[in-house]
């Protein structure tokens, strides 16, 4: 699958999305943030109506004891889906000095 490349003054996002995709209506996307002159750093990227829609699914399959729990690391929570809402929780997490503390360090993918 391709990568859809955001690039910032501070950063490059990578999502493995295809542009084809709808952006605005992603809930659940994985990305790799390479910060300027830094490391590059992995996480996933959900909103809460995603998060719903698994536990509500595995409540049917089983998984997760039966929807009863959700986990999982390196997860970023967004209140809204798309690309645009993806990359502002990114800029914020860069801009606070958060991103080492929610992301983690990864050989640069590329």
């Amino acid at each position: 699958m391709p990568f859809l490349v955001v690039e910032r003054d501070q950063f490059v996002a990578r999502f493995p999305a295809s542009p084809a995709d709808d952006l605005e209506q992603l809930e659940d996307q994985d990305f790799y943030v390479t910060l300027t002159g830094g490391p590059t750093y992995y996480a996933t990227v959900m909103t809460l109506g995603a998060i719903d829609a698994a536990l509500r699914r595995w409540a049917v399959t089983g998984e997760a004891a039966g929807g009863r729990y959700f986990f999982t690391t390196d997860l970023v929570i967004t209140p809204r889906p798309g690309l645009t809402a993806m990359i502002d929780a990114i800029e914020g997490l860069v801009r606070e000095g958060e991103i080492g503390g929610a992301c983690q360090v990864i050989p640069d993918p590329t």
